[in-house]
């Protein structure tokens, strides 16, 4: 027979907090990074929201069928002024992985990073039409 146990559950929320506390907030960002993928006819765009990154600090690549996004930013700020000492560290990390449709050329691609927001614009390839034949 199950019982509930206040202090298990206790427990359980406790090491959920230090979890978090020692890793720091900022890691849960790798999960929550906004990504739009617009069909624009001739053209595939991406936007990912990517606040308070740098551009330096943010790579775009292909693996295959997928677009990669990852960006890593380690910051320390130190302020001292007569009676006191500001000192502070941010963390941030992003990773996503986006499968892109068949038919696109990734050796034309562009991307460019303003105001917190990558776009990537990837255009379509333009073959032929083809026609498949019936038996």
């Amino acid at each position: 027979m199950w019982r509930f146990d206040p202090f298990e559950e206790l427990r359980r929320t406790l090491e959920r907090v230090n979890k978090i506390m020692l890793e720091g907030i900022e890691p849960l960002r790798e999960f929550g990074t906004a990504v739009d993928l617009v069909d624009e006819g001739d053209k595939l765009r991406i936007l990912a929201d990517l606040p308070g990154f740098e551009k330096d600090e943010i790579e775009v690549s292909f693996e295959g069928s997928n677009l990669v996004i990852k960006a890593e930013s380690k910051r320390e700020e130190e302020e001292t002024k007569k009676d006191f000492i500001r000192r502070e560290r941010r963390f941030g990390r992003v990773y996503r992985k986006i499968a892109l449709p068949e038919g696109i050329n990734t050796d034309q691609a562009k991307a460019s990073y303003k105001n917190g927001v990558l776009e990537i614009t990837i255009p379509k390839e333009r073959g032929e039409k083809k026609i498949i034949p019936l038996d």
